[in-house]
Parts: C-alpha cells; sequence; structure tokens
C-alpha cells in the first residue's frame, strides 16, 4: 500500500513539474515568488552568472570587481528626430534614451517579447538588432523575429529557411514539422533545474562539488568552462565543438550564404515597412575575444559577406584589437568600459541622421 502511495506521487509530483516547467505563466509566477533571500528562494546569482551556474563563489578571482563606473550620456547638442528601436538581449536591457544621440524617443524590445509598431513616418526610424554571438546561428534560422516585431499594417510577413549545417530546411507548409518545442518550453531542462534543485538550503552541497572539481580536477561544474589560462570563466556551449552557438565549431561556407540570405529578407522586409535603416549588432562571445585561438571567424566571415544588405555595428574588430578587458572574469556579458564603447559605436552611426 506504501509504495503505491509513493508511486502515485512521484507521478503526480513529476507530472507537476513537468507542467510548470513548461508553462511560460507558471514559470513566472514560481520565479516572482521565489525571487528572495529564504531558504527556499532561489540562489541569488551575487557575483556574476558564470560564477553562480558553476558554485565557484570561493574563487577571488572570478569575482565581479567593484566597478562604480557608470555609463556616460554622450555629448550631442543637434537635432533630436530618431526613433531608436532596439531589439536585444541582456548586453542592452539595462540601456536608456540617454545612451544614445539625436533620440526623440527609444523603444526598448526584449527578445522573445512582442512589439506591435506603427512608424511615425515624420520621424527616422532606425531598428537596432543586437544579438549575442551565441544566438546568431539558431535565431537567423527561424521565423521569431517577424513575430516579435509586429508592423501594426499586418504587412505579409516572408518566409526564412531554418539553416542546419548545410543542409537548409525550409519553414514554408501548412504543416509544421514536429518537433519537441511544439510540446516543451526549449528551456525545459534549465525550468526542471530551477524548480526541481534550484533552492539556497541546497547550495552548500553543490558549492562542496564546485569546490572539490576544482581543487581537484581544474574543472567547473555544470555548464561552465574554466579557460586555458584559467583567469577566465566561459558559457560551456561558447566553446564546445558540437553546439551552435560555439566559437570553435566549424561553419560551412553554405551557412553563411543561407544567413545572409536571411538577414536580406529581414533587412528588406522592415526597410518596405518603413523603417529608415536596419543594423545588426553581434556582440562577441568572451571565448572570441579572450581565447582566440582556433576562432572559427564566424562574425567576420558574416559581417563581411560581400551581398549582405544590413548595416553592420563592427563591435568585433574594435574589441579585437582593444588593449584593454572586454568582459568579466566570472560572468557571461561585457564590462562598462566595451559597453561604453559600443554605445559610441551605435551613437557614430545615429548622428548621421
Amino acid at each position: 500500500m506504501l509504495k503505491k502511495i509513493v508511486r502515485d506521487f512521484c507521478i503526480v509530483f513529476g507530472l507537476v513539474a513537468l507542467y510548470a516547467s513548461t508553462s511560460r505563466n507558471a514559470m513566472q509566477y514560481l520565479s516572482d515568488k521565489r525571487d528572495r533571500n529564504a531558504w527556499w528562494g532561489t540562489y541569488q546569482c551575487p557575483h556574476g552568472d558564470l560564477i553562480s551556474m558553476s558554485y565557484l563563489d570561493f574563487i577571488g578571482s572570478f569575482l565581479l570587481p567593484e566597478d562604480k563606473t557608470r555609463i556616460h550620456p554622450p555629448p550631442y547638442n543637434g537635432r533630436r528626430k530618431t526613433v531608436l528601436f532596439l531589439q536585444g538581449d541582456s548586453y542592452s536591457w539595462h540601456m536608456n534614451d540617454t545612451d544614445f544621440c539625436g533620440l526623440v524617443d527609444y523603444k526598448h524590445i526584449p527578445r522573445r517579447t512582442k512589439l506591435n509598431y506603427q512608424l511615425d513616418t515624420t520621424r527616422t526610424n532606425i531598428l537596432l538588432l543586437e544579438i549575442a554571438e551565441r544566438e546568431v546561428r539558431n535565431y537567423l534560422s527561424t521565423q521569431s523575429i517577424f513575430e516579435e516585431i509586429i508592423d501594426s499594417a499586418n504587412s505579409p510577413k516572408p518566409t526564412i529557411s531554418k539553416v542546419v549545417g548545410q543542409h537548409p530546411v525550409y519553414m514554408a507548409g501548412a504543416i509544421p514539422a514536429l518537433t519537441t518545442d511544439l510540446l516543451f518550453n526549449p528551456y525545459i531542462n534549465q525550468n526542471l533545474q530551477f524548480n526541481l534543485f534550484n533552492y539556497q538550503f541546497i547550495m552548500p552541497i553543490f558549492q562542496s562539488k564546485a569546490a572539490l572539481n576544482y581543487y581537484a580536477f581544474s574543472r567547473a561544474s555544470g555548464d561552465v568552462v574554466i579557460s586555458d589560462d584559467k583567469n577566465y570563466l566561459f558559457l560551456k556551449e561558447t566553446v564546445s565543438y558540437t553546439d551552435a552557438g560555439s566559437s570553435y565549431i566549424p561553419i560551412p561556407d553554405a551557412e553563411i550564404e543561407k544567413l545572409t540570405v536571411n538577414l536580406n529578407i529581414i533587412y528588406e522586409y522592415y526597410i518596405k515597412s518603413g523603417f529608415t535603416e536596419v543594423y545588426l549588432a553581434i556582440i562577441p562571445n568572451s571565448a572570441t575575444i579572450v581565447q582566440p585561438k582556433g576562432y572559427n571567424n564566424f562574425i567576420p566571415r558574416l559581417q563581411q559577406a560581400v551581398s549582405l544588405k544590413m548595416k553592420v555595428i563592427d563591435s568585433y574588430s574594435f574589441f579585437k584589437s582593444a588593449d584593454h578587458e572586454y568582459c568579466y572574469h566570472g560572468d557571461s556579458h561585457w564590462n562598462y568600459w566595451a559597453k561604453q564603447n559600443w554605445l559610441a559605436l551605435v551613437n557614430k552611426e545615429l548622428v548621421k541622421y
């Protein structure tokens, strides 16, 4: 009898955990309720995202510095007539209208959210697509952008091809291909870990394991890898030889060509919708800049494609040649210096309008 009760409880618990980890609304509710420093709360990631993912809070060289630098608004006294639509990820979440030159309005569109826009044709409307290098290949192989930046005039959406290595699989068709993404949240593994294991009271266990891996085997835990020089932490997917977001995985010329075609489709669609110009701004993986040996040259190959119509904010070339640290040692994001200089590159373009 007891075995049946335990069995049934585990089945019900598993189904509830699976549902909660698949539902966007459920995950938002749980995240809001557990976002606090209590025994049942989530680990607060106080020292950097990669440190927190690997539980290496006890390694001082990886901790975020007490950087009191702040972004300085650009000196600008010219006309303000530009509306900037910036679709971006965590690199641009905290940017404000005062960080840019000549803006009369600023709309930030976090990736995977929706914005129905209606352009004011008396203004200069600029669309800036900021995207981390590790996301480019997957994101530009889907129709997502047309579902996230939506013309209120309901202009017909073009079709983008899904790129899988050298073999493009086209998205056109009345019946979509049956994939696990149709059934489950694509982030279900992370969500399950959040719901089952990411609790304050469990952290000492993970930190003990992390200490063993680090001191005994010179390795990080989870989805984090230590750099060759032992000074930086990298997101595992950016340094593997199997993940689409890697800085080192070989990428055939045929895929670069197909991604270029997709970018041109995106460019022509939004220009036709009324945007004055569309820019692509790829933010390099930390490994791309810090550990360049063996780099697949994905960013320059794509940005320098002869047939590419979209304009480029080339931060890769700037950061590659700069004699300054680009990112934090225990966080996947750039530091204030890099952010300030990226904004300078963007503003150099904005003042042209």
